[in-house]
């Protein structure tokens, strides 16, 4: 499938194979062959086994080449030597240099071509054994089409040209034989050509099936890929929030369990931080849910970028509220953490309300309370424990006058410098 990709899409290829499909499926006498994009893909696919498939069917119809220098030697004990040179010591190495070759280079077209001209070289071969016509010559050259044809399979053009060629051989054989009559050579360049034909015949249906079967297995992994696809889109919708971006709870109860997992299998500390907008209601109320929208959106985006590495994790808590989570993080890195995502908000946090108002009124400047909480998994405290801690924290952060970031496990808040003064609001 790697081939037929830099040329289509999938959704654009199903449909055209599909017709493919009920061509095949209607039984009709038609072309083999695919369309570019799909031949190529075909012969990428299928190299491999075929190469396998060429290389363990032609080391048998080697032996049974060979097998023949048995009746060479009961039937015409004088030839038997010219019989072993041909078979033995040239036809045999000529096959295995072609399986060496075969296996240092795989290529579709190089396959069936070195098949059909060793087909050809054997063909030559049992001809050259015998320098007159002799019945073994014909029942030599029918071993050598039904190998050909039937037991190597090679492609319907390459076996219809090798087909030709010994039928051409053997005409030549029989205009210069002296000895026969005109009707036992009609005979038996009849047979000969009969047998062509049938075993022509069987190659054209056994390729057809090979390349319907492989039509029906593409179809069947396109259709796979598709679904894997659209489950994947599915629930990569299910498990991010809308409005954000982020990861939503869903996402987040998931990711969880299994940093917490992690951690405890590690023995590193653990960190969270609850992150919540200010007075998010009363700029609701003052502005609008839509311009609450964007603050939320921008809130999201300055706290992924105030995120460490790609193993720390943002999620959309709900509402307002925001959830980070902080694998092997102790207390004083997650509190820097959460300082850098309080900082970032407060320089950053207010989009442009409009065009003709670009600045938002300064006691509606958007900021963040957080709460971050750490702990060693591992303990009786557990991932839940964790989370209410920060909360708790979030809370207290709240209570002190907002814009702010408290431990858990402290009851003070963190030393910060306020970029903007923090009106109070009560």
């Amino acid at each position: 499938m790697v081939a037929i990709k830099t040329h289509m899409d999938d959704t654009e290829l199903l449909p055209r194979l599909e017709e493919h499909i009920r061509r095949f499926e209607a039984g009709r006498v038609d072309a083999l062959w695919f369309p570019p994009e799909l031949e190529a893909c075909y012969l990428a696919d299928t190299v491999t086994a075929r190469g396998r498939m060429l290389l363990m069917q032609g080391l048998i119809g080697l032996m049974a080449y060979d097998f023949f220098t048995v009746g060479d030697y009961l039937l015409t004990p004088g030839r038997f030597m010219r019989a072993v040179v041909i078979r033995l010591m040239l036809f045999t190495p000529l096959v295995v240099l072609a399986c060496l070759v075969l296996v240092w280079r795989r290529s579709a077209v190089l396959m069936e071509f070195g098949a059909a001209c060793l087909c050809i070289a054997g063909a030559a071969g049992v001809l050259s054994i015998n320098p007159g016509v002799d019945p073994g010559d014909q029942i030599g050259l029918i071993v050598m089409l039904l190998i050909a044809n039937c037991i190597l399979r090679i492609e319907l053009p390459f076996a219809a040209v090798v087909s030709a060629i010994m039928l051409l051989m053997h005409g030549l054989q029989l205009y210069a034989d002296k000895l026969q009559s005109a009707a036992e050579k009609w005979f038996a360049g009849g047979t000969l050509g009969w047998v062509a034909l049938l075993t022509l015949a069987a190659n054209y249906t056994m390729t057809r099936e090979r390349r319907y079967s492989y039509l029906l297995q593409l179809r069947g992994r396109l259709q796979r890929g598709l679904l894997a696809g659209i489950n994947a889109e599915l629930m990569a919708i299910s498990s991010t929030d809308r409005l954000t971006g982020l990861p939503n709870r869903r996402a987040y109860d998931e990711r969880l369990q299994e940093l917490w997992r992690v951690a405890q299998e590690r023995e590193e500390p653990f960190s969270a931080v609850m992150v919540d907008v200010d007075f998010f209601k009363r700029l609701n109320d003052t502005h609008g849910h839509t311009y609450g929208d964007k603050v939320l959106q921008r809130v999201a985006s300055l706290l992924q970028q105030a995120l460490r590495s790609e193993g720390d994790f943002v999620a959309r808590f709900g509402g307002e509220e925001f959830i980070v989570l902080l694998p092997n993080t102790d207390m004083e890195a997650a509190v820097k953490v959460a300082e850098r995502m309080r900082t970032l908000v407060q320089v950053a946090g207010s989009p442009a309300m409009q065009k003709d108002s670009p600045f938002v009124p300064s006691d509606l400047w958007t900021t963040v309370s957080c709460g971050v909480a750490t702990c060693l998994p591992g303990t009786a405290q557990d991932a839940h424990r964790l989370i209410t801690d920060a909360d708790n924290a979030l809370y207290r952060a709240k209570k002190e006058g907002r814009n702010r970031s408290c431990r858990a496990t402290d009851h003070y808040s963190v030393s910060k410098v306020a970029i903007f003064p923090v009106v109070s609001r009560g």
